[in-house]
């Protein structure tokens, strides 16, 4: 009786219902983007800072404003609302249900956009996103274990969210409320119409964009085709002559043939240097790595590296290195899985197998994929071993995303397999596992990696979103900081005194990191050999373990000729001319520059 008293209610202010039920709709749709955004600057703020200029003042309230709020308008949305106050016939159970699906589309596509914008600053390309998003979606299902109340209350609801859109979609176009509102209601509309369109004419695939006031699903979906479709015909049209020419080495032969170790550090990115707090507690974190390494007789040259992905996507940043080329879409890397299954591509690992080494890859993720997908990334690769999970004989508890051994188990069990396997030199390239978000819990750093496997349950899963921001950023510090240790550990226990360490960061970290933070990760080259680093000044590298240019010296497709040029200059027999430095590597299409006096190449 009371909630039929509330309709009632409702039903006799039809005006006042109407605008709410219309308001809140519109709202939601922007909601997304507004739950993630990065930003502290809002609505009121954009509106104080263009208050002292009418001319600025019009354009934040009525075209455009930098950052994600509720104040603004869905074209679509508005359009069809209008269609159901003047055509009285719509106002029917399928014309509304139609609205009501319709506008579910629209809501999961904000969804996606705010996702994709969020997390890896990029604009929604549903082509280059399809596999990130469905394998995503899969991977995280299966490394969530939520207690089945949890699964429950979830599809609970999320069942009353589309009840409750469907109900209020249905009270919004009823002939009560819909048909009932007054002339100066419809008056307003027609004003708002005149505005959507009017901005449609004038700026028309602008509305694409989430930071104009009038957005448009319309143009979104023909943005998203268009890049799609530009995105298709780039990975149809990948010519590998240009690679093969740019990573020919006739004739170079490597005297003396160090370990190399190539490891990315997840989620190692230079918000580290952006930031003030994060500034201080890093340099005091590098400088006192910096001086263990030194006391032992290593030393180190950084620098920044752009790399081709933010947030997420380590697969292409990696690749992009041992490739030397940019590798900047998921669809990018999936037909390069395919095409070099059978063919081989002149990569790093294949340029050093051809010098007298052995090249292994580690993965120590614990969630394996089968034996027939290992078996293309060997293929891919072109690596001689790839150790993984069950080949570290690990029963200690995991850690993190996956879940994971620590990487100091991984790491030092890796080198040990490999060196009771052969005498060969050898390439190890991996990924540290433990820094990947959410960033806790943490194993701890032991003196004698071996006490790290020992049976026992893995920790308790840490609600990561349940915690204030201010945590999940020391979370993340703390993260970054163990794994710097551990790897500083590793170096400290390498037998060869020749050894070349190279790391580097993947991406920026998701969720403590902004789009102002820029692309560019660290990139440390540790060595015994002083004269080596001292050759990678000229590059932008600066000495020690802290970087001073805050501008990129190359791109992570560059590291392949970074390292190849580093280890002929140093360790080979010098009868012919050094390769060319490509910063930027290769580019997916594209010509080859030509080279300058110092070794690089430049357009």
């Amino acid at each position: 009786m009371k909630g039929r008293a509330g309709l009632r209610r409702l039903q006799s202010h039809p005006n006042l219902t109407f605008w709410l039920l219309f308001g809140l709709l519109n709202c939601l749709l922007f909601l997304p983007g507004v739950l993630t955004r990065q930003s502290d600057f809002g609505f009121w703020a954009a509106l104080s800072a263009a208050w002292p200029s009418p001319s600025r003042l019009w354009l934040t309230l009525a075209i455009w404003r930098p950052v994600p709020d509720l104040a603004r308008l869905y074209l679509e949305w508005l359009l069809l609302v209008v269609c159901f106050v003047a055509v009285r016939p719509l106002r029917g159970p399928l014309p509304r249900l139609l609205l009501w699906a319709g506008y579910l589309f629209a809501l999961l596509y904000a969804v996606y956009e705010a996702g994709m914008r969020a997390l890896y600053q990029m604009e929604p390309v549903f082509y280059s996103q399809y596999r990130m998003l469905t394998e995503g979606l899969v991977f995280l299902v299966g490394n969530v274990s939520l207690p089945l109340y949890e699964y429950a209350a979830a599809l609970l609801g999320g069942s009353l969210l589309l009840a409750l859109l469907y109900a209020a979609i249905r009270g919004l176009t009823s002939e009560s409320i819909a048909g009932g509102i007054s002339p100066l209601s419809r008056g307003v509309l027609a004003l708002l119409v005149v505005l959507g369109l009017g901005q449609a004419l004038r700026y028309q695939h602008f509305l694409a964009q989430p930071e104009m006031v009038v957005n448009s699903l319309a143009f979104k979906l023909q943005a998203n085709v268009d890049a799609s479709r530009q995105a298709a015909e780039t990975v149809r049209s990948f010519d590998d002559r240009y690679v093969r020419r740019a990573y020919d080495y006739p004739g170079q032969t490597l005297v003396t043939r160090p370990n190399v170790y190539l490891i990315f550090v997840e989620s190692y990115g230079s918000v580290l240097y952006k930031r003030p707090d994060y500034l201080q507690a890093y340099t005091a974190l590098a400088d006192e790595l910096e001086q263990t390494l030194a006391d032992a007789g290593w030393h180190a040259a950084s620098a920044l590296s752009q790399s081709p992905t933010w947030g997420g996507g380590s697969w292409m940043a990696y690749t992009s290195a041992i490739f030397g080329l940019e590798i900047d879409s998921d669809p990018e890397y999936e037909m390069l899985m395919e095409r070099y299954q059978a063919d081989t591509f002149p990569d790093l690992g294949r340029f050093l197998r051809g010098q007298g080494y052995r090249y292994y890859g580690l993965s120590s993720i614990a969630q394996e994929l089968s034996d027939a997908k290992w078996d293309r990334y060997l293929n891919f690769y072109g690596a001689d071993r790839w150790l993984r999970y069950r080949d570290l004989n690990y029963i200690g508890p995991k850690y993190g995303w996956g879940s994971s051994p620590p990487d100091q188990f991984a790491l030092n069990q890796a080198r040990a397999e490999i060196l009771a396997e052969s005498e060969q030199p050898y390439l190890l390239f991996t990924i540290t596992q433990n820094s990947h978000y959410p960033w806790v819990p943490l194993p701890s750093l032991q003196d004698d990696w071996t006490k790290l496997n020992v049976a026992g349950e893995d920790p308790a899963p840490i609600d990561a979103e349940g915690i204030s921001h201010q945590t999940r950023r020391q979370n993340y510090f703390d993260a970054v900081a163990y794994d710097l240790r551990t790897l500083t550990d590793f170096i400290l226990s390498e037998e060869d005194p020749r050894a070349l360490f190279v790391l580097v960061g993947d991406h920026q970290p998701p969720r403590v990191s902004r789009k102002e933070d820029g692309w560019e990760t660290p990139i440390h080259i540790i060595s015994r050999d002083e004269g080596l680093l001292d050759s990678l000044l000229p590059f932008g590298f600066v000495g020690g373990l802290s970087v001073t240019n805050l501008e990129p010296s190359l791109h992570h497709a560059g590291i392949h000729s970074l390292l190849v040029r580093l280890l002929l200059d140093n360790y080979g027999d010098h009868s012919l001319a050094l390769p060319a430095f490509l910063p930027e590597g290769v580019p997916f299409l594209g010509v080859l520059a030509t080279q300058s006096e110092n070794g690089e190449q430049t357009p």
